[in-house]
């Protein structure tokens, strides 16, 4: 994926996305815990929702077409939204990477906990080369994983003047590129007026913090449509609870080299994975792979209307498969019984080649 554009999304507003698994999600109503970054799944899915509301229906199915006939050639593709922080760029890590042959149990524990890595670790670990892990590289509850150089940079970009002013030093638990907090809601009952409460949990970026993701196109007019449609998400919001104003955010252009190894048979997505066939998932778990199995589940609305849409696991960003086809994935129907439109969700591939 050599010609790309890579966006960064700045919120106005806290961030709602919702997480369907889990204890905490049981017999709730599936508000309680929030994700700090957005699957390119549930993005693909907003910017087409909002292309049905924004232009019309009809054409939105006609663009879909070439996704579920299989067309060669995609309108667009895009990986998850990562975070960002001023200029440094954070990517899933690797799931096969457990630590260097040096690393110690102590260390291993703490590898197994982060989430993301900086572009200049990444890059480190898809090229096979040593990590140089250390646990005071860890940032933002020890889920985040820098360079040294890197922790020194944001230092002075996740702690404001102001804030400095009140610590006396400034330590790894102050430095959070997000931050999550429970706010609590009230519900009023339609008949007897009767009140409940309950909890949202959101997300807020720091200072010049936010996500970033990639997309390619396959010509400058389906470029520009998109772009339009993201300025117009933008002002709606992304995720849950927009009636509250949640989800708002501004894009950018940036300048992002996204790294991958040359000559690799396998490879790191960035990205959930629907495989298209039984034979390609095949051909993907050969060799040294590791992935997770995440179910994408929800809510969809029309005018009239609102319905849980069918459930369907997808391999997770970060997982590592062996590299097989050069398009992998699907678009996946899961539309409701008597709905009055189709409702898809995307499962393709962002391939990064990794060396083992």
């Amino acid at each position: 994926m050599d010609d790309y554009t890579v966006y960064r999304l700045k919120f106005k507003t806290q961030l709602h996305l919702g997480r369907a698994t889990g204890a905490a999600q049981t017999g709730s109503l599936g508000l309680e815990k929030t994700e700090t970054y957005i699957s390119a799944d549930t993005l693909f899915s907003a910017i087409c929702q909002t292309w049905s509301t924004f232009y019309d229906s009809e054409s939105l199915t006609e663009f879909l077409k070439r996704y579920v006939e299989d067309s060669e050639t995609l309108p667009f593709m895009l990986t998850s939204a990562f975070p960002y922080a001023d200029n440094v760029y954070f990517f899933p890590k690797p799931l096969t990477f457990r630590g260097d042959e040096d690393t110690s149990d102590d260390s291993k524990k703490n590898i197994k906990k982060v989430r993301f890595i900086s572009e200049s670790v990444f890059r480190r670990i898809i090229s096979n080369e040593s990590s140089d892990f250390d646990k005071g590289s860890l940032i933002s509850g020890q889920n985040v994983w820098v360079s040294a150089d890197e922790k020194e940079q944001l230092k002075n970009v996740l702690i404001t003047a102001e804030e400095r002013k009140h610590l006396k030093q400034v330590k790894d638990e102050n430095l959070y590129i997000m931050t999550t907090s429970n706010r609590p809601r009230v519900t009023i009952g339609a008949q007897n007026a009767g009140s409940e409460i309950w909890h949202v949990q959101t997300v807020q970026f720091n200072t010049n913090c936010g996500l970033w993701f990639a997309a390619k196109f396959d010509s400058d007019a389906t470029k520009q449509k998109v772009e339009t449609l993201l300025r117009v998400l933008g002002d709606n919001g992304i995720g849950g609870e927009r009636n509250a104003g949640y989800g708002q955010f501004k894009f950018t252009p940036a300048e992002l080299d996204i790294p991958t190894a040359e000559d690799c048979n396998q490879f790191v997505t960035l990205s959930p994975i629907r495989p298209k066939t039984p034979e390609q998932l095949e051909r993907l778990l050969i060799g040294n792979i590791a992935y997770n199995l995440n179910a994408k589940t929800g809510w969809v609305g029309a005018p009239g209307t609102h319905k849980r849409r069918k459930t369907v696991h997808m391999f997770s960003e970060g997982s590592v498969f062996n590299t097989s086809d050069v398009s992998i994935g699907s678009l996946v129907d899961l539309t409701p019984e008597n709905y009055p439109h189709p409702v898809y969700r995307y499962g393709y591939a962002w391939q990064i080649g990794i060396t083992m």
